[in-house]
């Protein structure tokens, strides 16, 4: 059994010529080519930044490269929870109307004060 398995031929490994899937399909292949080509949307978001001066051109590079998507991920979660929670305040609002009625009915003078400090605020936060 041992000169079986001995005799068997085993296939060679096929070489990096011999594959179907190019090697450089990693993320080597995101540099600049030998002709100094860039991907598509990198070179958009460069193009940016032509015509500045070299420090401000790498510092907006930077901003447009990293910042940018970064800011605009963070919206794209964001902006979902902001609406869950501006949705959550109006159920809270309605859900807790029957104690401010009680609240109003039974202590107006109180209530008229924090109606008028909640205005107060209001007006502050409007004139910063």
């Amino acid at each position: 059994m041992l000169s079986l398995l001995a005799l068997r031929e085993v296939p060679p490994r096929p070489s990096a010529a011999r594959t179907s899937v190019p090697r450089n399909k990693t993320l080597h292949s995101r540099r600049p080519g030998p002709d100094g080509s860039v991907p598509r949307p990198t070179r958009v978001l460069l193009s940016q930044a032509e015509g500045y001066p070299v420090g401000v051109k790498q510092f907006l590079q930077f901003c447009l490269i990293l910042i940018y998507p970064a800011w605009l991920f963070f919206v794209l979660i964001a902006w979902p929870i902001w609406l869950g929670g501006m949705a959550l305040e109006g159920m809270l609002y309605v859900l807790f109307w029957p104690v401010r009625a009680i609240h109003k009915k039974n202590n107006p003078e109180e209530y008229a004060a924090f109606q008028a400090e909640l205005k107060a605020r209001k007006e502050a936060a409007r004139t910063r």
